[in-house]
C-alpha cells in the first residue's frame, strides 16, 4: 500500500496539484530509465501503459527509445518484457483515423530504421512464455503490415531470424501457431529469398502435417491458412517448386483431396457423391486447386515434369472426379476443371488419360410427394460416360445444372484436351454424327445415348432457343472450332456430315457446313428484323466459318457454291446501321479469308470476281475500317484467356463473353494478310495451302514452285561453296599470321635475353672500375704519406720519386 501511495505522490505537481500529460510521462520514462529497484521500473512501465491507449504521441515521442532500451538490457525479465512489447504494439497499431495512422506509421519507422530492434524482437521469440510470445509476434506482423520491405530486409540478414520464425509452427499452443502462420504468410509475399529459406526449413512437411492434423480439408481456416502460405512459397519460384517435387509433397495431394478413395458402387451409389460442402471446405479446397494449378502453369520449364508426376500419383484422377463425378458447387467445379485444364494441357499422356476415362453420373431428381424433402442425391440408373462426352454435356448446359462460369471452365478444359493434339480432333471429328430423331430408351435427355459429336451438333445447331441461352450455341460453337483448327482431316470428316434424306425426296440433303452457313443467315435476318437472336449467336457461327474455311479452298469452294452465303456477308458489311459492329468485322474478315483461299479455276465465283466485289461494291477503305472496328472492340481486345467468368457478371445474368482467347490470337496473326492480299491485286496468295486442297490444272502453278525451288537451291549451293572459299582463306590467313607472330616472340625472347646478358656484364665492368679507383686512391694516399713522413725526418726523397717528380714537372711544362 505504501509502495502505490508514493507511486502516486510521485505523478503530483507542486501542492498536491496534478501535472500535465506530458510531464507525467517524462517523469515516468525517467523513472523506467533510471530507477535502481526492479519494481519502480515495473510500475513505471505499467504506468505508461496504462496512458499509451490515450495519450499514444506523448508516450511515443518521449519513450519509444527508453523502451527500446530497456526492452534490450531487461529481455530476460518476463514482467518486464511483457508490457514493453504491449506498449511497442499499441504505439504502430493503426487507427482509422488518419492522425493515429500517421503516428503508428511514425513510430514505425522510428524502430525499424535500425535493424538490431528486429533482431531484438526475433531473439525474444526464444522465450516460451506464452503471453511475452504472443504479444511480440503481434508486433512484428504490425511492423510487418506498415513496412514490409524493411521488416523483410532485416528478417533475412538475421542470423537465425527465419528458423525461429518457423518454430512458431511447432507450438503446440494453437493461437501461438496461428499467429506465427499468419506472421509467415506476409512475409513470404514477393520475396524469393524468405521464401527460398523458408521452404528449406522444411516448411512444406510442417504445413502438411497441420493440415492433416486438422482433418484436412474438412478442418477450420487454420488449413486455409497452410495451404496459402504454401502458395506464397511456390507462387513463381522455380527451385521451390523443384523442391516440392522432389521432397515428394506432390503425392500427398490426392488424400487430401480425399476423393480417390476405393469407393463401392451400390447402383451407381459413390460416396463422394454425398459429401456435404460447409462453406470452409470450400474455400480449403478452392486453395488447393490453385495449388495445383500453379505447379502446372502453361509455359512454364517445370510444367512438363509436374504434369507428369501427378499422373502419376492420381492428382489428375481426383481432379477429373471432383469435376464431373462430385456434388461440389460450382465454384469448386470451375476452380477444378481450369486444374484439370493446366495438368493436361500440351501433355500427351494427360490427355490420353482424359480420353481413356469413364465417369460415373448422377442426376438429381427432386422429390415431388408430399412436399417432401429431397435427398442430397436421388440416383437415377444411367451408365457411366466418357470425360470427353461429360466435359461436353457441362459445357452446353444439356443438363441444366451447371452456371455460366462452371460451363466457360469446361469449354476451357476441351480447348487444353485438343491443343497439339491431332489425334483427339480426329477422333471427336469421327464422332460428328447427326442426333437421332427420336430415341425410345428414354425421355431424360442426358440418358439418350448419343456420341459426343451428335450431342455438340444438337447443341450447335438448334439455335431457336437461343434467346434464353446463347451460351448454348456459343460455347458449342467455340468446341467446335477447337476440333477442326488446323487440321484438314477434320474438316474432310466435317464436310462429309449430310442432313435429310434425298433419296425419299423429302428434303434435299443439306451439307453441315451450309446447315451453319443457313442457321448464321436466318440469325441475322431474325436480328436485323426482331432483335431477338443474340450476338453471341452470330459470333459463334461466323468464328466457326472463319476457322473452317482458312486455309481449305475445297471449303471455301463449298461456301461459295450457295450464292446467297456471299450476298449475306456483303449486306452485313454494307449496311450503314441494325448490324453490330463486331459481327461486320467477321463478316469481312469471313469475306478475305473466302477471296484468300479461293484457288480454283472453274468456279462461278472466281477469285477475280470477289477481289471486284471487294474493291467496288464494299471498297477497300471500308472494308478495313470493318476490321479494324472489330479488333479495337473492348470485348474483342480484353477477351480472356482462360474462357473465366467473373462471379459478378453470373449474378448479373449474361456474363461478358463474346470471343475465345484462342480466336482472337488466330485474327490477329493472320488480318494483316488478308488485308494486305486484297490491297495489292498481284500480291501472291497464301502459300500454306494443302496440295489435296486443289483440283483442276495446277500443273503451272506446281512448276513455278518448283522452279522457285531450283532456283532458291542452286543460289544455296553458290553462297555455300562462297562460305566454304572464304573459311579456307580465312584459315590460311590465320596459320601464317599465327607463324609470323610465333617468330617474332622468338626473336624478341632472344633480344630479351642479349640484353639481360649485356646488362650483367657491365654491371660487373663498373663494379671493377669502381674498385680500380679505390685502390689507385689508397696507393696515392699511401705515396703522399710516407713522402711526408721523409720529409719530416728530413730524409731524402728516392731518386725515383724525384724522377716521377721531374717526370711531373716536364708533363707540366708540355701542357
Amino acid at each position: 500500500m505504501d509502495f502505490f501511495s508514493r507511486g502516486y505522490k510521485g505523478l503530483l505537481g507542486e501542492k498536491g496539484q496534478p501535472q500535465s500529460v506530458e510531464d507525467t510521462v517524462a517523469k515516468l520514462v525517467d523513472r523506467a530509465s533510471n530507477s535502481t529497484l526492479l519494481e519502480d521500473r515495473r510500475a513505471a512501465i505499467l504506468g505508461l501503459k496504462g496512458l499509451s491507449r490515450e495519450y499514444r504521441q506523448e508516450v511515443g515521442e518521449k519513450g519509444i527509445g527508453a523502451l527500446l532500451h530497456i526492452l534490450n538490457e531487461d529481455k530476460a525479465d518476463i514482467d518486464t518484457t511483457k508490457p514493453i512489447l504491449e506498449i511497442l504494439n499499441i504505439l504502430c497499431t493503426p487507427d482509422r483515423e488518419d492522425s493515429a495512422t500517421d503516428v503508428a506509421i511514425k513510430f514505425t519507422d522510428e524502430i525499424v530504421q535500425n535493424s538490431s530492434n528486429i533482431n531484438l524482437f526475433l531473439d525474444i521469440l526464444q522465450e516460451y512464455d506464452f503471453y511475452v510470445r504472443f504479444h511480440d509476434v503481434q508486433l512484428l506482423s504490425t511492423l510487418l503490415a506498415i513496412k514490409p520491405d524493411n521488416v523483410q530486409g532485416c528478417v533475412l540478414t538475421a542470423p537465425m531470424g527465419i528458423s525461429r520464425l518457423m518454430d512458431l509452427l511447432g507450438d503446440r499452443r494453437e493461437i501461438i501457431r496461428n499467429e506465427g502462420l499468419l506472421l509467415l504468410i506476409s512475409l513470404t509475399e514477393n520475396n524469393a529469398d524468405i521464401q527460398k529459406i523458408v521452404a528449406f526449413e522444411n516448411a512444406f512437411e510442417k504445413l502438411l502435417e497441420i493440415i492433416t492434423e486438422e482433418d484436412g480439408l474438412n478442418g477450420g481456416i487454420i488449413v486455409q491458412d497452410c495451404l496459402h502460405l504454401i502458395l506464397n512459397l511456390l507462387r513463381y519460384n522455380v527451385s521451390n517448386q523443384n523442391f516440392f517435387r522432389e521432397t515428394s509433397c506432390i503425392q500427398k495431394i490426392p488424400p487430401l483431396l480425399s476423393f480417390s478413395a476405393e469407393y463401392q458402387h451400390h447402383g451407381f451409389e459413390l460416396e463422394f457423391l454425398t459429401q456435404d460442402w460447409h462453406e470452409q471446405k470450400i474455400a480449403n479446397t478452392i486453395v488447393l486447386l490453385e495449388l495445383i494449378k500453379i505447379l502446372v502453369v502453361p509455359n512454364n520449364m517445370n510444367t512438363v515434369t509436374n504434369q507428369n508426376v501427378m499422373i502419376q500419383c492420381g492428382v489428375l484422377k481426383t481432379v477429373i472426379e471432383i469435376s464431373l463425378s462430385s456434388n461440389a458447387p460450382s465454384v469448386v467445379k470451375s476452380h477444378s476443371l481450369y486444374a484439370l485444364a493446366d495438368l493436361i494441357r500440351g501433355n500427351q499422356n494427360g490427355q490420353e488419360y482424359l480420353a481413356k476415362t469413364v465417369v460415373p453420373v448422377s442426376h438429381p431428381l427432386q422429390s415431388s410427394e408430399n412436399n417432401a424433402k429431397p435427398s442430397p442425391f436421388n440416383q437415377i440408373s444411367i451408365p457411366p460416360r466418357p470425360a470427353i462426352m461429360s466435359l461436353i454435356v457441362v459445357a452446353v448446359g444439356a443438363e441444366h445444372l451447371e452456371n455460366y462460369s462452371t460451363r466457360a471452365a469446361a469449354t476451357y478444359a476441351f480447348e487444353s484436351y485438343t491443343f497439339n493434339n491431332i489425334n483427339a480432333q480426329l477422333v471427336l471429328a469421327s464422332t460428328l454424327i447427326p442426333p437421332p430423331d427420336d430415341n425410345p430408351n428414354s425421355e431424360i435427355v442426358i440418358a439418350k445415348p448419343q456420341s459426343a459429336g451428335s450431342l455438340l451438333l444438337s447443341a450447335l445447331l438448334e439455335w431457336e432457343d437461343s434467346e434464353a441461352d446463347p451460351y448454348v450455341v456459343w460455347f458449342a460453337s467455340v468446341i467446335f472450332s477447337h476440333i477442326l483448327m488446323n487440321n484438314e482431316r477434320s474438316k474432310e470428316y466435317a464436310r462429309g456430315i449430310f442432313f435429310g434424306n434425298g433419296d425419299d425426296n423429302e428434303e434435299e440433303n443439306l451439307s453441315l457446313l451450309h446447315s451453319i452457313a443457313g442457321n448464321l443467315m436466318l440469325a441475322t435476318r431474325q436480328n436485323a428484323e426482331r432483335q431477338n437472336a443474340d450476338v453471341r449467336v452470330l459470333i459463334g457461327y461466323l468464328c466457326i466459318l472463319c476457322i473452317w474455311l482458312w486455309d481449305s479452298p475445297i471449303s471455301v469452294r463449298e461456301f461459295l457454291s450457295e450464292s446467297g452465303h456471299l450476298q449475306m456477308l456483303i449486306t452485313s458489311i454494307t449496311q450503314s446501321s441494325g448490324v453490330d459492329a463486331r459481327v461486320q468485322g467477321l463478316c469481312a474478315f469471313l469475306l478475305g479469308i473466302c477471296y484468300e483461299f479461293n484457288h480454283n479455276i472453274d468456279p462461278q465465283i472466281t477469285r477475280s470476281t470477289l477481289q471486284q466485289i471487294l474493291l467496288n461494291r464494299i471498297g477497300y477503305d471500308q472494308f478495313v475500317n470493318r476490321i479494324t472496328r472489330l479488333r479495337e472492340s473492348p470485348h474483342f481486345k480484353h477477351a480472356s484467356q482462360y474462357l473465366q467468368v467473373v462471379p459478378e457478371e453470373v449474378a448479373k445474368g449474361l456474363p461478358e463473353l463474346y470471343f475465345d482467347y484462342v480466336f482472337v490470337e488466330f485474327f490477329k496473326k493472320n488480318y494483316e494478310t488478308i488485308q494486305r492480299s486484297i490491297r495489292d491485286p498481284n500480291a501472291k496468295s497464301f502459300s500454306g495451302f494443302k496440295g489435296s486442297d486443289y483440283q483442276g490444272d495446277n500443273d503451272s502453278v506446281i512448276t513455278s514452285y518448283k522452279d522457285v525451288i531450283h532456283t532458291q537451291e542452286k543460289e544455296i549451293s553458290q553462297l555455300k561453296e562462297s562460305i566454304k572459299q572464304l573459311e579456307q582463306q580465312l584459315e590460311s590467313q590465320k596459320l601464317s599470321a599465327e607463324n609470323q607472330l610465333s617468330s617474332l616472340n622468338n626473336e624478341i625472347d632472344t633480344l630479351k635475353k642479349t640484353i639481360e646478358t649485356k646488362t650483367a656484364d657491365n654491371v660487373k665492368l663498373e663494379k671493377e672500375r669502381e674498385d680500380l679507383y679505390d685502390c689507385i686512391a689508397d696507393q696515392e694516399a699511401s705515396v703522399k704519406k710516407y713522402r711526408e713522413r721523409l720529409i719530416a725526418l728530413n730524409q731524402e726523397v728516392s731518386d725515383i720519386e724525384e724522377e716521377d717528380d721531374e717526370g711531373e714537372g716536364d708533363d707540366d711544362d708540355e701542357e
